[in-house]
């Protein structure tokens, strides 16, 4: 009992350390020049040089590794709302210490998304024995599984990146809600993870380090992890935390179960209850994700200045032309 509580205290400061991370990206994003994605180096440039990202990013995995520490040795079904908990201390944070609005739909969304995460980590069954490409060369062979999950993670992040740099123009034009980066950076986060969870594997099954080095898991890992945290970075530039964290988390933990499936053979529950436990997370999941509003609303500021410049009080008055004689 004791060391199960000691891991569930584990977890929690793990899963804190990791959203606290996200603070500090935010801060450094508020520090940067303009960010764009049709500039990638120029964003990693702007990332590896910047003292404040680079302490975000020490802490991140600092909280990584012990989630793994942690969540290996509990069950996932207690680990997921830990993490559930702490993504909500995340969104409390950022309403009450940051300004950060969320209208009632967007609160609903939130919601949801929480509450499909808990479904999610409930439904955990016990696993079966897991398999992974031990080798770069195997995984060569038969490139399609890789391709299939790592394809449509790296065009949903291109194509928020190609969206987001556009220039809004017109009067009605309203920026790109952070659900939209979320999703991007969500599902490459994802597969990141999974990354993680294949050199897990092949580690176990080989004992190698050698063999983990020769996997592509390594290096589907640091690609991956580069373009998320990327993608986060210009997002926290442009949009509420507390929309992209939680986006960015359960696209993440959704993919992360979906590709494990097709590269590890990770199977869904077979019994009844948690197969409808999960397959009601993602129907939620899916439901939140629809009803986010796709653009930002204007600031109170913003919103007050176009109302004043179109109030006839202040518009300017021109002197009336005198009348001639008559």
């Amino acid at each position: 009992m004791g060391s199960e509580l000691g891991y569930a205290a584990l977890a929690l400061v793990a899963t804190t350390a990791y959203y606290i991370a996200f603070l500090v990206f935010r801060a450094s994003a508020r520090r940067m020049e303009p960010l764009r994605g049709g500039r990638p180096f120029r964003v990693a440039r702007l990332m590896l040089t910047d003292p404040v990202w680079l302490g975000g990013g020490l802490l991140l995995f600092l909280g990584l590794g012990y989630e793994v520490v942690a969540f290996t040795a509990m069950p996932l079904a207690v680990a997921q709302p830990i993490f559930a908990v702490a993504l909500v201390m995340l969104v409390a944070y950022a309403v009450r210490f940051l300004g950060e609005r969320l209208s009632v739909r967007e609160w609903t969304s939130v919601a949801l998304f929480v509450l499909a995460t808990m479904l999610i980590g409930l439904s955990a069954t016990e696993e079966g024995e897991l398999h992974a490409d031990a080798t770069l060369a195997g995984t060569l062979a038969r490139p399609w599984l890789m391709i299939s999950v790592c394809a449509p993670a790296v065009v949903i992040a291109a194509l928020v990146w190609l969206i987001g740099d556009r220039r809004a123009s017109g009067r009605h034009a309203r920026k790109l809600a952070g659900v939209a980066y979320g999703i991007g950076a969500g599902a490459c986060a994802g597969l990141a993870e999974a990354g993680i969870r294949g050199i897990s594997i092949v580690y176990e099954e080989t004992g190698s380090l050698t063999a983990v080095l020769q996997s592509a898991y390594p290096w589907m890992t640091i690609g991956l992890a580069a373009i998320a945290l990327g993608q986060l970075q210009v997002a926290l530039q442009r949009c509420r935390i507390a929309i992209i964290a939680v986006v960015l988390t359960v696209i993440g933990r959704s993919y992360l179960l979906l590709s494990s499936s097709v590269l590890f053979g990770e199977d869904w529950p077979r019994d009844a209850g948690p197969f409808a436990l999960r397959a009601f997370g993602f129907v939620l999941a899916l439901a939140a994700l629809v009803l986010f509003p796709r653009h930002e609303e204007p600031e109170p500021a913003a919103r007050e200045t176009v109302h004043a410049a179109l109030d006839p009080r202040t518009l300017p008055r021109w002197p009336s032309t005198p009348a001639g004689p008559s």
